[in-house]
């Protein structure tokens, strides 16, 4: 390979920027206030190619782990594969994805990819299958509740504002803790992600910063929001079982559908369906993984990288 292979961009000025740009230019986003705000930890590591001193391919290593149903499990997500236009057709991702394999043989319990549906035929060259993933929801409407003097109780929603800092310090803190806490034992998700705060500070510095909600009653955090009669229920981060139903009906909006962006514990009441994003595929390696559609899971949206 006639091209420099380094895995430590983060902690270099030079590669850094250069890293940015192209993700930029590929995907229209970068990580620059990600790394300035300090939460780019050691989780999220790309693996590049360098001309001198310009990234020209990359494929990200992203270290998770999960609780699956009480199991512990290691998992590697790849993501943000990407090669500059004017280098394609070297090979260089294929170079990329042989190393990474071949680093992370026999270490983790699986590796996964969220690939597009151009690739069908790409991954499963180097051993990935693909799979289904599966999501949750129940309709809702006034009807549907119980008689007057049964009606379910609201929570008391606080929304977030995460541009104060004490907020967002806290949010970040309580999370750690439940997330030590829910060990083994998750009241509200069979298939839940632990142990990455680069993560959830990712999303929740752009993607869900205005739909974070604190439950003072239980203590507890909710990411939702209601778009066209829709109530989207993205995480919940609790130490205890949140009621869906008496969530739902605690917005001033009433919605007529409840959809989940995690697997909950129990598929009682629940309509379950195939889960699929435009232009996505679920690509993986391991026995492990592939209980994400024999059990009929999906990965909670919180954990794409």
């Amino acid at each position: 390979m006639k091209y420099k292979y380094v895995t430590n961009v983060r902690d270099d000025d030079t590669l850094r920027a250069s890293f940015n740009e192209l993700t930029q230019k590929t995907f229209c986003f970068n990580f620059i206030n990600w790394y300035e705000n300090g939460f780019w930890g050691d989780k999220y590591i790309p693996h590049v190619l360098v001309d001198g001193e310009k990234v020209i391919s990359n494929i990200s290593v992203n270290l998770m782990q999960f609780d699956m149903c009480g199991q512990v499990k290691k998992y590697i997500q790849l993501g943000t594969v990407m090669t500059d236009p004017a280098y394609r057709g070297q090979g260089l991702n294929k170079y990329i994805m042989e190393n990474i394999l071949e680093e992370y043989k026999g270490k983790v319990d699986g590796i996964y990819l969220f690939g597009n549906d151009s690739v069908l035929d790409y991954y499963p060259k180097f051993g990935f299958c693909p799979i289904n993933e599966y999501e949750y929801a129940f309709k809702w409407n006034e009807e549907s509740q119980p008689s007057s003097e049964n009606k379910l109780p609201k929570y008391l929603l606080e929304k977030l504002n995460l541009s104060q800092k004490a907020v967002e310090d806290k949010l970040y803190q309580d999370i750690k803790e439940y997330e030590v806490f829910n060990l083994g034992n998750n009241p509200n998700e069979a298939f839940a992600l632990y142990d990455n705060m680069g993560l959830f500070q990712f999303w929740l510095a752009e993607e869900y910063r205005e739909n974070v909600y604190y439950l003072s009653e239980v203590g507890a955090y909710v990411l939702a929001k209601i778009e066209s009669g829709i109530l989207w229920i993205y995480q919940i981060i609790s130490k205890s079982e949140i009621n869906l139903q008496r969530l739902a009906v605690s917005f001033d909006e009433k919605p007529t559908e409840v959809k989940l962006s995690f697997t909950p514990v129990s598929s009682e009441s629940y309509n379950v369906k195939l889960h699929k994003v435009e232009d996505s595929t679920l690509f993986v390696i391991g026995d492990s993984l592939r209980k994400v559609d024999t059990n009929r899971m999906m990965f909670p949206v919180i954990s794409h990288a």
